[in-house]
This record gives structure tokens, C-alpha cells and sequence, in this order.
């Protein structure tokens, strides 16, 4: 198994643990951490879509689905914390991106 899908896996974990047990120490720092790390692997050409998921997703997607009964609230934390994960993994995408503007 690839470091990228390891840390990916982690990810998914750490949402899911910020989802159903949100009093879990630091899972938001933990969160920031490893989505800043998934920006690393992210390739070039998904960097847009990325970047357009995170738009998305801190907009008021998340919440979308929070009426249905019962599991609306559950599928919102998830979606918002997969947008907490993916919003520190634009933060290293647009440094990424910086990098190399200015390298070239």
C-alpha cells in the first residue's frame, strides 16, 4: 500500500471519528495535520477540482442533507469534516502552486 493511500485512509478515519466522537481531543488538529499532508500528493491536474470541492463544501453543501431524519446530522459533520480536511489540503496545494510560479 502506497504512503498516499495510507494517509488518505487516515483521513477518512480521523472524519469519521470527528463525525461520531467529536469530543475526541485535538481531532480538529489532527484533521489539519493529516489534510495538510494530503495536499502534498495531490497531482497537478486534480488540483482544480480540489480547490472546487473545498468551495463546495465550506458553502453550505454540507448542511444540504442535515433534514432528513435521524442521519441528516451524521452525513453533515462527515461532509464538513471532509471539508475541514480538504480545506488544509488547498492550504498545501496553493503553497504547492506558489512554489513552483515562483521557481519557474
Amino acid at each position: 500500500m502506497s504512503p498516499v493511500k495510507i494517509v488518505r485512509i487516515l483521513g477518512l478515519i480521523l472524519v469519521l471519528v470527528a463525525a461520531f466522537a467529536p469530543t475526541v481531543p485535538y481531532i480538529a488538529l489532527a484533521l489539519a495535520i493529516v489534510g495538510l499532508v494530503i495536499g502534498y500528493f495531490v497531482e497537478a491536474e486534480k488540483r482544480p477540482v480540489l480547490l472546487l470541492m473545498v468551495i463546495a463544501l465550506t458553502t453550505g453543501v454540507a448542511g444540504a442533507l442535515g433534514v432528513i431524519p435521524v442521519v441528516g446530522m451524521y452525513i453533515t459533520a462527515i461532509l464538513s469534516g471532509i471539508g475541514a480536511l480538504l480545506s488544509a489540503a488547498a492550504v498545501t496545494v496553493i503553497a504547492t502552486i506558489v512554489y513552483e510560479r515562483i521557481t519557474e
